[in-house]
Protein backbone atom coordinates (compact mmCIF):
# COMPACT_ATOMS: atom_id res chain seq x y z
CA UNK A 1 0.00 0.00 0.00
CA UNK A 2 1.37 3.45 -1.07
CA UNK A 3 0.52 6.28 1.94
CA UNK A 4 -1.12 9.77 0.27
CA UNK A 5 0.99 12.62 1.60
CA UNK A 6 -1.61 14.72 3.11
CA UNK A 7 -1.60 18.34 4.77
CA UNK A 8 0.86 18.02 7.82
CA UNK A 9 -2.58 18.86 10.12
CA UNK A 10 -3.96 16.34 9.06
CA UNK A 11 -1.44 13.42 9.75
CA UNK A 12 -2.34 12.85 13.14
CA UNK A 13 -6.44 12.20 12.61
CA UNK A 14 -6.09 10.63 8.90
CA UNK A 15 -4.82 8.61 6.31
CA UNK A 16 -5.39 7.82 3.10
CA UNK A 17 -3.67 4.79 1.21
CA UNK A 18 -3.59 3.53 -2.64
CA UNK A 19 -3.35 -0.06 -3.94
CA UNK A 20 -4.08 -2.26 -6.81
CA UNK A 21 -5.02 -5.18 -5.43
CA UNK A 22 -7.06 -8.04 -7.65
CA UNK A 23 -10.22 -8.75 -4.95
CA UNK A 24 -13.70 -8.59 -5.09
CA UNK A 25 -14.72 -4.76 -4.71
CA UNK A 26 -16.08 -4.81 -1.47
CA UNK A 27 -13.50 -6.57 0.14
CA UNK A 28 -10.83 -4.29 -1.56
CA UNK A 29 -12.34 -1.19 -0.27
CA UNK A 30 -12.88 -2.89 3.26
CA UNK A 31 -9.14 -4.32 2.62
CA UNK A 32 -7.68 -0.42 1.97
CA UNK A 33 -10.13 1.40 4.50
CA UNK A 34 -8.93 -0.60 7.01
CA UNK A 35 -5.76 -0.44 6.79
CA UNK A 36 -5.66 2.84 6.61
CA UNK A 37 -7.10 3.04 10.17
CA UNK A 38 -4.39 0.79 11.41
CA UNK A 39 -1.77 3.44 10.52
CA UNK A 40 -3.02 5.68 12.78
CA UNK A 41 -3.54 6.24 17.18
CA UNK A 42 -5.99 4.02 18.63
CA UNK A 43 -9.02 6.64 19.26
CA UNK A 44 -12.49 6.05 19.98
CA UNK A 45 -14.30 7.58 17.35
CA UNK A 46 -13.15 6.22 13.43
CA UNK A 47 -14.50 7.34 10.08
CA UNK A 48 -13.86 5.03 7.14
CA UNK A 49 -14.24 6.24 3.04
CA UNK A 50 -13.14 4.58 -0.16
CA UNK A 51 -13.34 5.27 -4.00
CA UNK A 52 -11.50 3.13 -6.78
CA UNK A 53 -7.69 1.52 -6.02
CA UNK A 54 -7.93 4.23 -2.74
CA UNK A 55 -9.03 4.34 1.23
CA UNK A 56 -9.21 6.65 4.10
CA UNK A 57 -9.93 6.67 7.44
CA UNK A 58 -9.72 8.69 10.17
CA UNK A 59 -9.86 8.77 13.85
CA UNK A 60 -10.07 11.23 17.10
CA UNK A 61 -11.36 11.90 20.14
CA UNK A 62 -14.46 13.86 19.30
CA UNK A 63 -16.39 12.43 15.87
CA UNK A 64 -15.18 12.62 13.10
CA UNK A 65 -15.69 11.90 9.10
CA UNK A 66 -13.81 11.83 6.42
CA UNK A 67 -14.04 11.22 2.36
CA UNK A 68 -12.01 10.25 -0.47
CA UNK A 69 -13.66 10.76 -4.38
CA UNK A 70 -11.47 9.74 -6.96
CA UNK A 71 -11.62 12.42 -9.38
CA UNK A 72 -13.80 12.14 -12.36
CA UNK A 73 -16.41 14.44 -14.17
CA UNK A 74 -20.18 15.16 -12.69
CA UNK A 75 -22.75 17.38 -14.06
CA UNK A 76 -23.19 20.20 -11.71
CA UNK A 77 -27.16 20.02 -13.10
CA UNK A 78 -26.75 17.52 -10.42
CA UNK A 79 -26.00 19.81 -7.40
CA UNK A 80 -29.55 20.88 -6.53
CA UNK A 81 -30.04 17.00 -5.00
CA UNK A 82 -27.49 17.63 -2.48
CA UNK A 83 -26.97 21.09 -2.46
CA UNK A 84 -29.03 23.86 -0.67
CA UNK A 85 -30.03 26.94 -2.48
CA UNK A 86 -27.25 28.67 -0.54
CA UNK A 87 -24.27 26.15 -1.09
CA UNK A 88 -25.02 26.15 -4.98
CA UNK A 89 -24.50 29.91 -4.75
CA UNK A 90 -21.51 29.75 -2.87
CA UNK A 91 -19.94 27.06 -5.71
CA UNK A 92 -20.90 28.74 -8.62
CA UNK A 93 -18.52 31.64 -7.40
CA UNK A 94 -15.48 28.67 -6.94
CA UNK A 95 -12.76 28.55 -9.87
CA UNK A 96 -11.18 25.56 -8.18
CA UNK A 97 -10.98 22.52 -10.51
CA UNK A 98 -13.78 19.77 -9.83
CA UNK A 99 -15.79 22.11 -7.70
CA UNK A 100 -18.76 19.52 -7.38
CA UNK A 101 -16.83 16.96 -5.83
CA UNK A 102 -15.21 19.06 -3.40
CA UNK A 103 -18.52 20.25 -2.17
CA UNK A 104 -19.68 16.56 -2.50
CA UNK A 105 -16.68 15.33 0.11
CA UNK A 106 -17.23 17.97 2.63
CA UNK A 107 -20.96 17.07 2.44
CA UNK A 108 -20.46 13.38 2.90
CA UNK A 109 -17.27 14.09 5.81
CA UNK A 110 -19.92 16.19 7.69
CA UNK A 111 -22.44 13.49 7.47
CA UNK A 112 -20.49 10.62 8.59
CA UNK A 113 -19.12 13.04 11.50
CA UNK A 114 -22.65 13.11 12.47
CA UNK A 115 -23.24 8.78 12.61
CA UNK A 116 -25.97 9.79 9.12
CA UNK A 117 -28.36 11.19 11.63
CA UNK A 118 -29.63 14.01 8.85
CA UNK A 119 -31.67 11.78 6.12
CA UNK A 120 -30.37 13.61 3.31
CA UNK A 121 -26.68 15.60 2.39
CA UNK A 122 -29.01 18.49 1.22
CA UNK A 123 -29.72 18.15 5.00
CA UNK A 124 -26.42 18.53 6.08
CA UNK A 125 -25.35 21.82 6.55
CA UNK A 126 -21.57 23.35 5.16
CA UNK A 127 -20.67 26.91 4.63
CA UNK A 128 -18.00 28.22 2.26
CA UNK A 129 -15.32 30.30 4.26
CA UNK A 130 -12.45 30.27 1.97
CA UNK A 131 -11.37 28.81 -1.60
CA UNK A 132 -7.43 27.83 -1.76
CA UNK A 133 -5.58 26.56 -4.60
CA UNK A 134 -5.90 23.40 -3.99
CA UNK A 135 -8.77 22.93 -1.79
CA UNK A 136 -11.91 24.38 -0.07
CA UNK A 137 -11.96 25.50 3.88
CA UNK A 138 -15.86 25.50 4.86
CA UNK A 139 -16.98 26.35 8.66
CA UNK A 140 -17.22 22.42 9.57
CA UNK A 141 -14.53 20.75 6.82
CA UNK A 142 -11.92 21.38 4.34
CA UNK A 143 -11.11 19.62 1.01
CA UNK A 144 -7.71 19.15 -0.85
CA UNK A 145 -6.74 17.75 -4.27
CA UNK A 146 -4.20 15.42 -4.22
CA UNK A 147 -2.84 13.66 -7.40
CA UNK A 148 -6.49 12.33 -8.81
CA UNK A 149 -8.88 12.12 -5.85
CA UNK A 150 -10.28 14.59 -3.62
CA UNK A 151 -10.60 14.23 0.22
CA UNK A 152 -12.53 16.25 2.79
CA UNK A 153 -11.59 15.54 6.68
CA UNK A 154 -13.85 17.59 9.45
CA UNK A 155 -12.66 20.30 11.68
CA UNK A 156 -12.16 19.35 15.37
CA UNK A 157 -13.95 22.88 16.36
CA UNK A 158 -16.12 24.63 13.36
CA UNK A 159 -15.17 27.68 12.74
CA UNK A 160 -16.82 31.09 13.55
Amino acid sequence: MKVIALPESWRARAVVVTAELDLPKRERERLLSRGAAAMLPDAPHVSYSHSGTYGAAAKDQAPIGIDVQVVRDVSERTAHLFLTDEEAEAMSRCTIAHRLLHFWCAKEAEWKRHGGATQTLKRTPIALREERRDGLVFDVVETIAIDDVIVALTINQPRA
